[in-house]
């Protein structure tokens, strides 16, 4: 039996009770990872993480925790280290255990969660298929997507109802090359299948089951008729896409390729677009550089991306024994890299703590580092570029109240749950 088998429940039933929680983390060096407070600020615990240096192993969750930059970017980047058996280890832990083989097989083809050779195959086939060229197709409609959105803003909105959630959902549905009108179903199906990537928190594996199978459905349906009639869109790049050998995806792996970029890239944008409001609204000095400098933007988006990402962990599992900053990680040990921390290394930035639109090369770690990197990274900065000016002026006459967020309870992704702003006046 895995330790995690014992380990991640236990934590699952001390998280639900908020109480008991609250009295057992009180004593853990780091503090209580699962209260609002931390939730509302990840950087709560950014003091009590960095006295323990920026390469910590911690007894109670089993893991190395890596909070420096240069270290990140090292252990991102090894050939020591792999994914596939966290995705593993999350098969072998209720409610993971309960999903129909469908399901597993769609996660295990997951390629964030894959190891060469696997991953090497896929990411080449991919990459075939999701081209910049895509992106530019796409970036021009992005415009009236935003204009179509923010011209419907009555006197009170939720900003991820309204805004967050739908722009990215309908800039994925017309990459794909769904109907526009699927971006409701896309948003639903991203949030049921998106339970996945919390197994502390838990969540309904039948209700994962049927999402799974729609999109199934869905994916394969139409690779199907874009195989007999292609068109300019990814599911058509993807469904043909041929290595020198021949190679080609199997379907199981479409199913798992098109669910890794449908769903992350919406769920992440979305978080993203939502706390980018909130800091600019929070350091209105930086607001102001923007509207005086718009150029600045391109940069802006990667400072924002530094300063206060979507992304809170990025776990890794030693394949082999190796050192890093003097310390010797174990084949079998797991590593999770947080990218919160990471991005503030004082070692790494002047004022790593402040948010600047105009600093020099702020090189986020959020959307990860060697052959991990987010293959989806152009498309969600094109996102942000296309999304942010407009939406700040349209939100220019409305109070936003920090307090009235409700935040996501994920230990994975970071952003709210409801965002209500109210007009002025």
């Amino acid at each position: 039996m895995r330790k995690e088998q014992v380990l991640i429940p236990m934590v699952r039933q001390i998280v639900q009770r908020p109480r008991l929680a609250g009295a057992l983390f009180k004593f853990d060096r780091y503090g209580n990872p699962f209260n609002d407070e931390f939730l509302n600020d990840p950087m709560v615990l950014a003091p009590a993480m960095r006295d323990h240096g920026p390469v910590d192993w911690h007894p109670l969750y089993q893991q190395w925790f890596i909070t420096g930059y240069d270290e990140a970017r090292e252990v991102l980047g090894s050939p020591h280290v792999g994914t596939q058996e966290q995705m593993n280890v999350m098969l072998d832990v209720a409610p993971a255990t309960k999903l129909n083989e469908s399901t597993r097989t769609m996660l295990r083809n997951l390629m964030l969660l894959t190891d060469p050779p696997l991953h090497t195959r896929l990411r080449g086939l991919v990459n075939r298929a999701f081209t910049p060229k895509q992106v530019s197709r796409i970036e021009p409609m992005m415009a009236s997507m935003v204009e179509e959105l923010v011209t419907q803003f009555g006197d009170e909105i939720d900003l991820m109802t309204d805004f967050a959630v739908p722009f990215p959902a309908m800039v994925i549905s017309e990459l794909f090359g769904f109907d526009r009108s699927d971006w409701a179903w896309l948003r639903d199906l991203s949030a049921a299948l998106t339970q996945i990537t919390d197994p502390v928190r838990g969540y309904d594996p039948a209700e994962v089951d049927r999402a799974q199978a729609e999109l199934s459905s869905r994916v394969l349906e139409l690779a199907k008729e874009r195989r007999e009639n292609p068109a300019d869109d990814l599911i058509t790049g993807l469904a043909l896409a041929e290595a020198e050998d021949g190679d080609r995806l199997s379907e199981d792996e479409l199913v798992s390729v098109s669910a890794l970029i449908l769903i992350a890239g919406h769920e992440t944008t979305s978080g993203m677009i939502a706390l980018s409001v909130l800091m600019l609204n929070e350091h209105p000095e930086q607001l102001e550089q923007l509207r005086e400098r718009p150029e600045l933007w391109p940069n802006a988006v990667d400072e924002l991306l530094r300063f206060d990402p979507t992304l809170r962990v990025d776990p890794r599992y030693a394949l082999e024994t190796f050192d890093l900053a003097g310390h010797t990680i174990k084949a079998g040990q797991n590593i999770v890299v947080l990218p919160q921390l990471a991005n503030r290394d004082h070692r790494r930035f002047d004022d790593a703590d402040e948010l600047r639109v105009d600093r020099d090369d702020p090189s986020p770690l959020s959307f990860g580092h060697g052959i991990h990197f987010c293959l989806g990274a152009n498309l969600a900065r094109a996102e942000l570029r296309s999304a942010l000016p407009p939406l700040m002026d349209a939100l220019e006459p409305y109070n936003i109240d920090r307090s009235r967020i409700e935040w996501r309870q994920s230990i994975a992704l970071r952003g709210p749950d409801t965002f209500p702003i109210s007009k002025r006046g």
